[in-house]
């Protein structure tokens, strides 16, 4: 946890244009971002997903050059980036608080609208609490939907129950009366040390019909991977390293060579 003063000096952020990002969304003031966590926890998930993808936030070159790398032969643009993204109005849609940590759309090959909903994960345990409502189930009943119909009665479990209200928002999305996108999906980015979490995800993709391409399982260790892959400018790969060097090198904190 960060003293107050280094939190307000923006140290739990990888680089001054995150800082920036994060700043400008906790003075709009809704949804869920928590000022205090966001700027002094070091070990959230709030935090980790402005370092992860605020970059992109203000530069949808760096993120289409991103995406197209994570999703190859999918992405012609990336069009807009969001940290904490819920479509409005929420009645429409799952009638609750339920939205993305991130939010990346894009225009496919085809020139078609498509998006991506990102839940982030660091240490935090999933909700603890189990909610269903009709608003939710609605969604299921659709010929396209991604659930096995004996999951019916497993997928609010408490143990996946934030999971499935994520993944249940993206299928809201595309199957919208009004909806403008042709495909979506969620995407959880995940530490690849919380075993736990490993195990959450492989009985949540055991309800899942099989090819299902609305979840995308993403260890940050894979995302990270593929993203240094990229030629990029200098800077760039600079971030790059900062995000290995924080929340992937454990090994580096283990020993006490990590950099003040």
């Amino acid at each position: 946890m960060l003293r107050r003063e280094d939190g307000a000096q923006g140290l739990n952020f990888l680089t001054p244009t995150i800082f920036q990002v994060a700043r400008r969304r906790i003075a709009e003031g809704k949804g869920t971002v928590e000022p205090f966590r966001l700027l002094h926890n070091m070990l959230s998930s709030q935090p980790m997903c402005f370092n992860l993808f605020g970059p992109l936030v203000d530069d949808l070159d760096l993120a289409t050059t991103l995406w197209q790398a994570l999703l190859p032969g999918e992405v012609k643009r990336v069009t807009r980036v969001l940290i904490e993204y819920a479509p409005e109005p929420a009645a429409e849609y799952l009638n609750d608080r339920t939205a993305f940590d991130a939010y990346v759309e894009y225009l496919d090959k085809n020139g078609k609208s498509a998006f991506t909903g990102i839940e982030v994960k660091l240490s935090e345990l999933f909700s603890q609490k189990r909610y269903d409502r009709p608003a939710y189930r609605r969604w299921m009943d659709g010929s396209d939907s991604p659930w096995r119909p004996e999951a019916w009665d497993q997928v609010a479990a408490v143990a996946h129950n934030q999971l499935w209200r994520d993944h249940l928002l993206a299928v809201a999305m595309v199957s919208h009366p009004e909806s403008r996108f042709d495909h979506g999906r969620l995407m959880l980015v995940r530490h690849p040390g919380d075993s736990h979490c490993l195990s959450l995800v492989q009985g949540y993709q055991g309800m899942l019909m099989d090819g299902d391409r609305t979840f995308l399982d993403m260890p940050l260790d894979r995302l990270v991977g593929i993203w240094q892959r990229v030629t990029l400018r200098d800077e760039l790969q600079e971030w790059l390293g900062e995000l290995y060097l924080r929340y992937l090198d454990l090994d580096t904190s283990k020993e006490g060579k990590g950099r003040a």
